[in-house]
């Protein structure tokens, strides 16, 4: 069975996901295409067929869309109503959105579906439920993919400014966190696919080494270019952040926006100007399986 491992969750009493969509989408990385290369091929390895995908909690769509110019049929469902919305303005003749919660795939016959992706988001869902859903809805032989990005970025080439990021948002945010996200920034170390229902398992992870200041063996499977002004609106597009302001407004306190703050901080210390282009990276993880 799936297991979760040193984390007490009460996913009754959680705090809802705070998101908005229209800066989610802005913001937030995108994801390679050597990631989708790298699917497609472990999916070709036990599987001709390229008919229908489903992205799981698929938020604003951004890997929907990109399934659905190699399947001929997508269906993408997501729990909050804010999001599908703003993915479905993405208009595609074979992507079909709805609203459902990850463990609960009930609109899906038996055995229909070639391959299943979770982005960035198995950490917010029932594993184990999951797991038995997706094994229910996939072909045999089909492909379950599973990949996140840590919540914390690197600045290649910036190892100081890379432990400033990581200090401010754990002492800034550290109570606005929701305990499921110890799951990503473990590499999903804490969850098991359960080998009854799934064979082939491959897990491949990209980190971050903090003693020598860059990345592990491998290329990694997300890296952006951003402007620092970039870098400062994906700060914002955190769920934590907007918890952190909202509380601040409710309370009615009179403060500095902290990542406003911390940047002016930065430019300072680094010289970065707000036009200056940074190369970013995320340690990344990577989970592939194969339907039993």
């Amino acid at each position: 069975m799936s297991t979760i491992n040193n984390l007490n969750v009460d996913r009754e009493n959680t705090t809802t996901l705070d998101y908005d969509s229209t800066a989610y989408d802005a913001y937030r990385p995108t994801y390679s295409s050597r990631l989708y290369t790298k699917i497609y091929e472990y999916h070709t390895s036990h599987s001709s067929s390229f008919s229908t995908a489903l992205d799981v909690a698929t938020g604003t769509g951004c890997v929907a869309r990109e399934l659905s110019k190699t399947f001929q049929q997508v269906y993408a469902n997501d729990i909050s109503q804010d999001m599908i919305s703003s993915a479905s303005a993405f208009n595609s003749s074979n992507i079909q959105y709805s609203i459902s919660a990850a463990e609960d795939l009930s609109q899906f016959k038996d055995s229909t579906i070639d391959l299943v992706t979770v982005a960035t988001a198995l950490h917010w869902i029932d594993c184990e439920k999951f797991f038995k859903e997706a094994w229910r809805v996939l072909k045999q032989n089909g492909t379950l993919a599973i990949f996140g990005y840590s919540s914390f970025h690197i600045v290649n080439g910036y190892p100081a400014a890379t432990k400033e990021f990581k200090k401010f948002t754990l002492e800034t945010f550290g109570d606005y966190f929701d305990p499921r996200m110890v799951l990503i920034d473990n590499m999903y170390r804490d969850i098991v696919i359960p080998d009854e229902l799934f064979k082939n398992i491959i897990w491949e992870r990209n980190e971050y080494n903090e003693k020598e200041g860059n990345m592990n063996d491998g290329e990694c499977y997300l890296n952006k270019e951003w402007s620092v002004e970039q870098l400062k609106n994906f700060m914002k597009s955190w769920s934590f952040y907007r918890s952190y302001m909202s509380k601040c407004q409710k309370e009615n306190q009179k403060i500095e926006d902290p990542v406003d703050k911390l940047f002016e901080k930065l430019k300072e210390k680094e010289g970065w100007k707000d036009e200056q282009i940074l190369k970013i990276s995320w340690s990344f993880v990577l989970g592939l399986a194969e339907k039993n």
